[in-house]
């Protein structure tokens, strides 16, 4: 049998889902914050209106309350669904160890504490992004599997490897 390229035993912790969150949220989708500021904009417009002329003063600051209240609703949001996730984690998600070996066509995972296996093919996997911290793999647009950086033993020969298997579907952000 074939040996895989790379072997890397990592964790996802709490905080990494939260991470993980705010990257999907704020860092995903680049549009984000200048399509909250021109809300913000628009209806700080509609606010400062007086007698048909738009008050410069009263522009700014609404504009500025405006944008940080989208801003906050969003983090809100964030927040919630992280506190709702950890509060109905009952299968141990959390702080268990996976393992995943990375072969030349394929990536089995394996979670000994879930008792699951399982095995893509690169071509299977919609998109992988590279945050500072992880390599995220999309399974689908809306499902994702971390990889911790601090968890792999060498990260150039990795991000060398895994690029390479992603060709027109690696991002980095």
């Amino acid at each position: 049998m074939e040996e895989p390229r790379f072997v890397v035993n990592t964790v996802m912790t709490g905080e990494d889902y939260r991470k993980f969150l705010y990257i999907a949220t704020f860092k995903r989708n680049k549009l984000m914050l200048p399509l909250l500021g021109l809300i913000a904009l628009a209806g700080s417009m509609i606010v400062s209106m007086s007698n048909g002329h738009i008050d410069l003063p009263s522009l700014i600051i609404s504009w500025i309350f405006l944008y940080a209240l989208a801003i906050g609703a969003v983090i809100i949001k964030v927040e919630r669904k992280y506190a709702r996730r950890i509060k109905t984690d009952k299968t141990g998600t959390f702080d268990s160890v996976s393992v995943l070996k990375f072969y030349e066509d394929k990536i089995i995972m394996e979670n000994e504490q879930l008792k699951s296996t399982g095995e893509l093919k690169y071509d299977q996997i919609f998109m992988l992004m590279e945050s500072k911290d992880y390599f995220i793999f999309y399974i689908t647009v809306n499902q994702a599997s971390l990889l911790r950086k601090k968890d792999i033993a060498d990260i150039s020969a990795f991000k060398n490897f895994i690029e390479g298997k992603f060709n027109g579907r690696y991002k980095k952000i």
